[in-house]
């Protein structure tokens, strides 16, 4: 039925003019009773159904998106006697780190394996979470970390390369983008116990399929430049650990670092 704007009477939906006060019913009118119309069949309790069954729909289909990006983000941490900094860095911002993540609609898992000098006899080691590698409680996860202690290492060159194939090793989710990133302030031993090339752990990743391979490491320092052929194996970047011996400076410092390394592993991850 159509409304009167004048009189206020009601006229079929057909009708030019008001059949009480002969007033002529225009395009105006015509569309300011359609938009009464939608509001008025919006308004009906079948219809507040439909859009709440359309808004659990979508809120569904974002869950089910957000779900396909996961993460499993294996950090390769160096714990010798020079890397106190970043261990309290790890420890202290890994809740941030995950809530970046996060943020930005990804899933992740996180775990670290800790290295030395394995020529030293200092072995690697995986962190351990429930009896699980990876963990997506940030909490027990700094609960572990707290544990660690800077010391050992030997000579400079430490086992990184041997840490990055133990990391290789762990059962990433296949469903997850497989993220790994080596932290360390000195250069790899080469050959190792394990490893024997640069080019050798390259082709390890490929192998293993690592979608995202992040290096913090002295990037100004020549020795240290040898880490960048492992982006060979895996798209990444690397990123600037700093300099320096104060321990409080390179820690927030590289705090800094990982909340950039948060967002750059989120966008990366399909």
């Amino acid at each position: 039925m159509k409304t009167c704007p004048g009189c206020g009477s009601s006229n079929n939906d057909a009708a030019r003019f008001c059949a009480d006060c002969g007033r002529a019913f225009t395009a105006r009118t015509a569309r300011s009773e359609g938009i009464k119309a939608r509001r008025a069949e919006s308004a009906k309790p079948g219809a507040t159904v439909r859009t709440t069954d359309l808004a659990r729909a979508l809120e569904k289909k974002l869950g089910e998106m957000q779900a396909r990006r996961c993460a499993d983000v294996m950090f390769v941490l160096d714990c010798t006697g020079s890397m106190g900094g970043e261990i309290n860095a790890i420890r202290d911002a890994i809740i941030d780190f995950a809530e970046t993540i996060r943020a930005e609609g990804v899933r992740a898992r996180v775990g670290l394996i800790e290295f030395r000098d394995r020529l030293n006899k200092e072995d690697h080691r995986v962190l351990n979470f429930d009896g699980r590698p990876f963990t997506e409680d940030p909490n027990l996860f700094r609960t572990e970390v707290s544990k660690l202690k800077a010391e050992g290492g030997g000579d400079i060159p430490e086992s990184s390369l041997d840490a990055v194939l133990l990391a290789l090793r762990q059962p990433f989710d296949e469903k997850a983008s497989k993220v790994i990133v080596l932290i360390t302030d000195a250069p790899p031993h080469v050959p190792d116990v394990e490893a024997n090339s640069v080019e050798e752990v390259a082709k390890a990743l490929r192998r293993a399929e690592i979608k995202q391979f992040y290096l913090v490491i002295k990037a100004r320092d020549p020795e240290s430049q040898v880490y960048l052929k492992l982006l060979e194996g895996a798209p990444g970047m690397a990123f600037d650990l700093g300099e320096g011996d104060d321990f409080r400076e390179r820690a927030e410092n590289f705090k800094r670092t990982l909340m950039s390394l948060g967002k750059t592993i989120s966008t990366g991850t399909k």
